[in-house]
């Protein structure tokens, strides 16, 4: 309350002092004052989209620029849920060609918070200071400003600036040269991440929260603090509401001229083509809460001798004269309610899209996953950043045959998702029907080619070579799935695009070339699931033990793939019994089933560190940066193993598999021995898109203990070994029988 009313005495205390004026009319006063009669001039609009300043077009291609709005939108915007901006963008990119202006009136016209204009390329003129006698009259801009020394306030001209780069800057410069103690700014609620939420389930490692950011101070540079007015029109750029919302709540500054819209000075200018968006991303708020839908204006226009319209007139001297005894201006009133919404909070599975396959969801599936992973993706600087180009090249594949059904869009994304080269990068098509039966084979790579290790039909032997698919040479088949397949070294990727044959919808001819060199074709037709869980699995099914049907007795096995190794008592009762060994083969050439961090902490005698874990963390949109966490894990007894071990990798050691690797390499305790590991760790996350489709990726970006890179390298042999073909016909382990060679000499 004596804040209302400190505010209002000096307003009163100012009209008394200039109340003989000859500019000053009852009306003047009205405004001076504060009172509703005045606000009752500037009533809220109906559409503030009619009040924002549009800025200069694209320096991007339009759909990757739309990709980057829409990001804008999904992500941080306003709206009711990712999936409502999502087919919104689908309805606005229907069509066999895509007009990108249209698609931009089109995709506002139906999101809340969401603005197109027309850009403009007018730039961001010279900065410049007129005086008309004790005023220095000023016009934001490029350059510096010089106050005069004889100056006793300033008017700053918001008019007709556009939402140009170095707005923001011109903008703190003018008001920093009129102020000697620091210029408060507004808060605003926004919405922040800690990686990108998994859209697909509730058992999240990453998630998203409301925020309220506040913001630096404008500094002060100038000799005096100055009484400041700023002239205003409807239109405005985001930035320059944003300064005049902050001035005028803050206290700091009159307005003359139009009112303040608090949405326009809550957005941000998006171009995409020869339109743009300008998308709502916070509420600004000050301690007393969200600050009014209308900012009105303390005096008009006229009252200077200015149309709204001039903005290259100046002032007469006599006019100028009244801002010289301009004080602090009277708090803002807030007695009208604010309706306009925070951003709020997501949670997977807000809404699920139906299931539905067209040429306009293909194209916004496409534009959402470059626009997520431009945001979240860790890995750019790791494997290059062609995502734009890839997204042209998928859209022009759209513009080229349409698409009527799913699949068509699971292969456009799986394409997208190769330039990532992240062996979490995958597709599914939820509701999709079963298919006819499966490929009952475990394959290996050799040199290659691919080659069955295990299989379950009797037409197909362990070493024979796939040398065709129904008359397609095997390399040309294997070329254009990996051209659909992400991973992030070569042995991964062709484990990754073999698996493409293992499910079946129609019978496959089959050419083989026999470990002895003999070819043939068979005709494979589709086989239910349980064929090819018999003998999926990775490269050894062998369970815990000794070796000594290897003739190494001294020596012991631990396989820690899940389809082996069920849970913690059984690997708690194989360290057991491997006491007294005089070595240890630790297989993770699968994927592990229990808690690999207590089997490393029963490996590892001595306190060891965690991999790192970098976060990328958006604070609002405007605030980006990668946190790296980690821990130190201590060791655990009662069962232990303290003597020398192997640790066999292959191209299959994927993601928490190479957890573990990386920190029993990390703490010097394994010998490595096999084939180099996937290269890809870090919790996946995932996108619900249009058409009940989930397309995965790496959420975060892991590093070694000592912050040396990981993605692409993976666990790398100290031995490399790698089977043959006869090695697999006569099921020979090459890798393990190279660890007991190893643990019994020393070399």
């Amino acid at each position: 309350m004596s804040f209302i009313q400190n505010g209002a005495g000096r307003g009163a205390s100012w009209a008394r002092r200039v109340r003989c004026h000859p500019l000053l009319t009852a009306g003047l006063l009205l405004l001076l004052s504060g009172s509703a009669s005045a606000q009752s001039l500037f009533p809220p609009p109906e559409q503030w989209c009619d009040f924002g300043r549009a800025g200069p077009a694209a320096t991007q291609p339009a759909p990757v620029a739309m990709s980057a709005a829409h990001g804008q939108v999904r992500f941080f915007g306003v709206g009711p849920s990712y999936t409502d901006a999502d087919l919104s963008l689908v309805m606005a990119l229907s069509g066999s060609t895509v007009d990108w202006a249209e698609t931009t009136r089109h995709y506002a016209s139906t999101m809340e918070g969401v603005c197109a204009l027309d850009v403009s390329s007018k730039p961001l003129p010279r900065a410049r200071v007129l005086t008309v006698g004790p005023v220095a009259f000023i016009r934001p801009g490029t350059g510096e400003l010089r106050i005069p020394r004889h100056a006793r306030a300033a008017i700053i001209d918001l008019r007709g600036l556009p939402a140009a780069p170095g707005l923001e800057e011109a903008l703190a410069r003018a008001i920093g040269a009129l102020s000697t103690t620091p210029v408060e700014r507004l808060s605003g609620i926004v919405r922040s991440y800690v990686g990108m939420m998994d859209e697909t389930t509730y058992l999240n490692v990453y998630g998203n929260y409301i925020d309220l950011v506040t913001h630096a101070p404008h500094a002060a540079t100038g000799q005096a603090q100055l009484p400041v007015a700023l002239l205003t029109e409807p239109a405005l750029a985001p930035a320059t509401a944003r300064f005049a919302a902050d001035l005028r709540m803050t206290r700091r500054a009159w307005l003359i001229g139009a009112p303040i819209h608090a949405a326009v000075a809550e957005s941000r200018w998006m171009p995409v083509s020869t339109r743009g968006l300008l998308v709502r991303t916070t509420r600004l708020e000050d301690a007393q809460g969200p600050i009014p839908e209308v900012i009105p204006a303390d005096l008009s226009l006229a009252t200077l001798g200015l149309s709204a319209l001039g903005t290259e007139a100046l002032p007469s001297e006599q006019s100028l004269q009244l801002t010289s005894w301009l004080g602090e201006p009277p708090a803002v009133d807030r007695t009208a309610p604010v309706v306009r919404n925070a951003p709020p909070e997501r949670i997977p599975l807000e809404a699920i899209p139906p299931i539905d396959a067209s040429s306009a969801i293909a194209r916004a599936n496409l534009l959402i996953l470059h626009g997520a992973t431009r945001l979240f993706y860790p890995y750019f600087d790791v494997v290059g950043d062609g995502i734009d180009g890839r997204l042209m090249e998928t859209l022009a594949q759209v513009d080229a045959t349409p698409v009527t059904e799913r699949e068509p869009i699971r292969r456009l994304l799986l394409r997208f998702n190769e330039v990532l080269k992240d062996g979490h990068g995958f597709v599914t098509l939820y509701g999709a029907p079963p298919p006819a039966g499966f490929f009952p084979v475990a394959l290996e790579e050799v040199q290659g080619q691919p080659i069955i290790r295990r299989s379950a039909l009797p037409a197909l032997q362990p070493g024979d070579t796939l040398v065709s698919i129904n008359g397609q040479p095997m390399s040309a088949w294997l070329a254009e799935e990996m051209a659909h397949a992400s991973a992030a070294t070569p042995g991964y990727l062709h484990d990754v695009a073999i698996r493409r044959l293992l499910i079946m919808n129609a019978a496959l001819d089959v050419g083989l070339r026999g470990a002895d060199g003999t070819p043939r074709v068979v005709q494979v037709q589709p086989q239910p699931v349980e064929l090819l869980n018999q003998v999926s699995g990775p490269d050894s099914l062998r369970t815990a033990g000794s070796l000594a049907d290897l003739g190494a007795p001294e020596l012991h096995y631990l396989n820690m793939a899940s389809e082996v190794l069920t849970s913690p008592d059984a690997f708690r009762a194989a360290l057991t019994a491997a006491q007294g060994a005089s070595g240890l083969v630790v297989d993770m050439r699968g994927y592990p089933g229990i808690s690999h961090y207590e089997v490393a902490q029963r490996l590892i005698s001595a306190p060891f560190r965690s991999p790192v874990f970098r976060y990328p963390v958006w604070t609002g949109p405007d605030d980006f940066q990668t946190v790296d966490t980690g821990h130190t894990r201590q060791p655990l007894t009662s069962p232990s193993y303290a003597g020398p071990i192997v640790l066999l990798v292959g191209p299959r050691t994927v993601s928490a598999a190479e957890n573990f690797g990386i920190m029993l390499t990390g703490a010097q305790r394994v010998t490595v021995i096999g084939r180099r590991s996937a290269g890809t760790n870090g919790n996946v996350t995932r996108l619900l898109l249009p058409g009940q489709l989930a397309v995965s990726f790496t959420g975060m970006g892991i590093l070694f203990p000592d912050q040396s890179r990981f993605h692409g390298v993976g666990i790398v042999p100290h031995i490399e070994v790698a089977p043959t073909v006869q090695d697999i016909a006569t099921g020979t382990d090459p890798e393990l029988l190279r660890a007991i060679q190893f643990l019994r000499t020393g070399q």
